[in-house]
């Protein structure tokens, strides 16, 4: 994190760096990219180590600091050099300009059918609920499926005595009584 003293430095200068990254990205063809050029290069000179950078705000070159001088040579550098870290990361995408676009085979719009998820699942929720409440099962099957299935509780915490084993085999005995009910239902 960058100290006050050069915080206060950069939102001083701030308005004459951006006119020389608007001047040199200008004359690079990216005018409208000035502002971007300017944070990318504040953005990485803030990433430097705090004495680095009070070392080059104290040490004077006339009217402008050493941070100055670099500064606008990583502006002209990001602005100007195609190998620069700032075109090379927004490089823009190649385009053929002798491309005949009347020629190209377009993907035809298709309709778009939202998938209500929620709705889904709590249609097949209801359905496995009315199709449990049907069955004629004991207590105990039914305090095992609504235990995992709806309150989805882990049978290691079951408060009972059963062991875990005896838990799964009553309620995969539940879940297929209600598969083959379901089955039924939707074939007929």
């Amino acid at each position: 994190m960058a100290t006050e003293e050069v915080n206060k430095y950069i939102q001083k200068r701030y308005d004459r760096w951006l006119d020389y990254a608007s001047y040199h990205c200008s004359c690079a063809g990216i005018g409208d990219e000035a502002i971007d050029v300017l944070n990318e290069v504040l953005l990485d000179l803030l990433q430097k180590d705090d004495g680095k950078l009070l070392g080059m705000l104290n040490k004077k070159s006339g009217q402008y600091t050493e941070l100055d001088y670099f500064i606008l040579r990583m502006i002209k550098l990001n602005a100007t050099s195609n190998t620069a870290p700032y075109r090379h990361k927004y490089k823009p995408i190649p385009v053929d300009e002798n491309v005949n676009y009347t020629q190209l085979n377009f993907i035809p719009d298709e309709e778009y059918e939202e998938i209500d998820r929620p709705h889904e699942i709590l249609q097949k929720t209801r359905q496995v609920r009315e199709i449990f409440d049907s069955l004629s099962l004991s207590d105990y099957a039914r305090k095992v499926f609504i235990w995992r299935f709806f309150c989805g509780e882990m049978f290691q915490d079951w408060p009972g005595e059963e062991k875990e084993k005896e838990l799964f085999d009553v309620y995969y005995k539940v879940i297929n009584l209600i598969k083959e009910k379901l089955t039924k239902t939707t074939l007929f």
